[in-house]
């Protein structure tokens, strides 16, 4: 019985050779790009490893550095990623701009005011569809 079958499958598993295995054999490895085990399990070691500058001196080459005698560090500013606005999309009809509102107990009598401020509670973007 193949391990890796007897791991995933359990009982169901059929019983096979190990260098037969056919679930084995759809391990697809992203750092040698051969079939056959996992990343993580990878006898290969990774060629570079990346890391993320933190000082704009960082993003000068070193022999720069050397000449002019730089020695500051100097923080990169940091990026927000603002997520975008949500996005409400909703029927331009009264029954089912109702139905919406009802859904969620509330009750008004004007209904596209009604929406429109739970739009603007929920932080959302409000439009109608034809």
């Amino acid at each position: 019985m193949c391990k890796h079958c007897q791991d995933v499958l359990g009982d169901l598993a059929l019983p096979h050779d190990e260098s037969k295995c056919p679930l084995q054999k759809s391990f697809y490895c992203s750092t040698c790009a051969k079939y056959g085990h996992l990343t993580n399990k990878c006898p290969a070691k990774p060629s570079t490893y990346y890391t993320e500058p933190c000082f704009v001196e960082q993003l000068i080459p070193h022999t720069l550095l050397k000449e002019y005698n730089i020695t500051s560090r100097t923080p990169l500013p940091l990026r927000k990623n603002e997520e975008p606005q949500r996005l409400l999309e909703i029927q331009d009809d009264d029954r089912v701009i109702t139905a919406y509102l009802a859904a969620r107990s509330i009750k008004s009598k004007n209904k596209r005011h009604a929406l429109e401020e739970y739009a603007r509670q929920q932080n959302m973007r409000l439009v109608y569809i034809k």
